[in-house]
């Protein structure tokens, strides 16, 4: 039990950095998309967060799909 316990631990870890990584490129990536529409401050903050959260529904669904 305590060998299962580790190895989850260190899934979890290994799960953490790579979504920490893809966050970044994420985040960097829809600013690049959307640096072209004319919206500042808070717009541009709302705008930037649900290209986010729509980019990571798609991805949801698309890693859903494709491990069914």
């Amino acid at each position: 039990m305590q060998k299962k316990m580790s190895k989850m631990k260190e899934i979890d870890s290994i799960a953490q950095g790579v979504a920490d990584h893809c966050w970044e490129i994420l985040y960097d990536s829809v600013a690049w998309q959307i640096a072209d529409i004319p919206v500042n401050g808070d717009d541009y903050n709302d705008l930037h967060a649900d290209v986010m959260d729509r980019a990571i529904e798609y991805l949801y669904k698309q890693n859903t799909i494709a491990n069914g």
